[in-house]
């Protein structure tokens, strides 16, 4: 009976220490469990999202998901799933939602696709540009600056372009390109389609290139002052005819005709360079890339159109840091992105 009683004792101790044992295992396992991922450059935080756009949303953590809302638009998404409905329409999104310790992480074309979509009243009233030429540099045979990877300048200022061209084309503004595909189109074609058409704003894209590889940053330029040569430019002469055409005035009066262009000359170069400065200020800080100013310059396409023109360096090739980031779509799309809200906030002030 002593013995029977005996292994009953150590029957016990050996459960006891087996299930101590497995707890441990647990705690181990527990706490040798990777943490969820962080996000990553091509994601973004969608309550920092909703606060800037000025977006009410909501989290229902049974059914998992997100109502966003303002005024009387809405839009709703669950987390795991890559699909939105936006009112009454159905958006697919490159990659699903997803939550990572309490935050809920969307994907880079939310913002573009949902967001922007909601907000397209934040800014209601744009006065100032109305008309938009995006003049996407290089094309066709001219690639511009290669990087050391073989990144072509004429492929990155074109995608910026495009995109570019949907975010002002969703708050209202009309917006011509100077090309559209790998076309290669001339200094003076450019300056022309700005002439003929009625735009009240150009801006060129370009990417950067210098001699020492740690050259980096955002620089936008503006026109210098010209001389009485530089303002009878041949092209400025052409460009000049498509813009009389569209006033109503005197014609073939060389007095009234000098007075107006007078005008423009001063106005546009006071603009431009008001732009100019806006820009790099509040682009580089939403870039989050270093500000090199805005400067002067006498490039042709600046000379030669007739309206406030600028032209923006959007990062340097030559840099091998810069040159792999303008190689992601989401860094274009975000220089995209920062360019459209500077404008249309300087339009607004």
């Amino acid at each position: 009976m002593i013995l029977a009683r005996s292994r009953q004792i150590c029957s016990q101790i050996w459960r006891i220490r087996c299930s101590r044992t497995i707890v441990l295992s647990l705690i181990m396992i527990a706490g040798c469990a990777p943490l969820p991922p962080k996000p990553t450059e091509e994601e973004a935080d969608l309550q920092e999202l909703c606060t800037r756009y000025g977006i009410q949303w909501q989290w229902d953590s049974v059914s998992q998901m997100v109502t966003l809302s303002k005024e009387f638009s809405r839009a709703r998404a669950l987390v795991g799933s890559n699909v939105v409905i936006l009112d009454n329409e159905k958006i697919l999104l490159s990659q699903p939602l997803r939550r990572v310790r309490g935050t809920i992480i969307v994907p880079i074309d939310f913002k573009r696709k949902v967001i922007e979509s909601l907000a397209r009243e934040v800014y209601p009233l744009v006065t100032k540009f109305k008309e938009v030429v995006i003049d996407a540099g290089h094309g066709g045979k001219d690639p511009g600056t290669i990087g050391r990877s073989g990144l072509q300048e004429k492929t990155v200022v074109l995608d910026i372009a495009k995109s570019l061209k949907r975010n002002l084309e969703q708050k209202g503004i009309k917006v011509i390109m100077t090309r559209d595909r790998d076309d290669f189109i001339s200094l003076e074609k450019r300056t022309e389609i700005a002439s003929r058409s009625r735009a009240n704003l150009f801006v060129s894209i370009h990417a950067n290139a210098s001699p020492h590889k740690s050259a980096k940053g955002l620089e936008i330029f503006y026109l210098r002052d010209l001389g009485s040569r530089e303002k009878n430019d041949p092209q400025i002469k052409e460009n000049r005819k498509y813009l009389f055409e569209r006033y109503t005035m005197q014609k073939n009066s060389p007095v009234l005709e000098n007075i107006l262009l007078d005008m423009l000359y001063t106005y546009k170069r006071a603009e431009s360079e008001r732009l100019a400065r806006y820009l790099t200020q509040k682009t580089s800080g939403q870039m989050k890339a270093r500000n090199r100013g805005s400067k002067s310059s006498g490039f042709f396409v600046l000379r030669n159109t007739l309206v406030p023109a600028v032209l923006i360096e959007v990062g340097f090739l030559s840099n091998p840091q810069e040159e792999k980031l303008l190689k992601t779509q989401w860094y274009r799309q975000k220089i995209a992105d920062s360019l459209a809200e500077s404008i249309l906030k300087y339009a607004r002030e």
